[in-house]
């Protein structure tokens, strides 16, 4: 992407750290959430959340450590900060939980670090048309930074909260 090309010459292993570290995040996420994993292999998915929760540690901070070379908005930059802030401290707590015995909480928090992981993915997905329809990358910032968590939260946090209700139901 040409728009993240300055990146390399100004901020070398900010940019080595974060496009090793974000994608190892995407890869373990599946396998952390996979329940016959967890349940067959609780040792390998505590290992597996280590190297997670460093991932998105890794990925989070040189995330932050780009920000001042970011060439779209303020508003952009904020949504950007604001999701890798959140990235860490969602997973953070998320372990936390775990290592306190409350593995429901565990589980709800995870499940939102994931979906903010995975807002690599949705990021592309609104980014695409936009691009199609004209807009440049740093345009469409305006509209990624934000979108491509918020959505993933929105939806997330709407499931879980159906899944209470049929659960109290039944």
């Amino acid at each position: 992407m040409p728009a993240m090309a300055h990146y390399l010459a100004d901020y070398p292993l900010s940019l080595a750290t974060h496009l090793l570290f974000g994608p190892l995040a995407l890869l373990l996420a599946p396998f952390q959430l996979w329940q016959g994993l967890r349940q067959r292999r609780p040792g390998l998915h505590r290992w597996l959340g280590r190297l997670y929760g460093l991932s998105i540690l890794g990925g989070g901070l040189a995330s932050l450590t780009l920000l001042p070379g970011f060439e779209g908005s303020r508003f952009a930059a904020l949504g950007f900060g604001t999701l890798a802030v959140l990235w860490i401290g969602v997973t953070l707590w998320g372990i936390g939980r775990a290592r306190a015995g409350d593995i429901a909480a565990h589980r709800r928090w995870m499940r939102r670090s994931v979906a903010l992981t995975f807002a690599a993915v949705t990021l592309r997905l609104i980014m695409a048309p936009l691009i199609a329809a004209g807009w440049s990358v740093t345009e469409t910032y305006e509209i990624t930074a934000w979108g491509s968590w918020l959505v993933n939260l929105a939806v997330l946090e709407i499931w879980q909260r159906r899944r209470v209700q049929r659960a109290r139901i039944a």
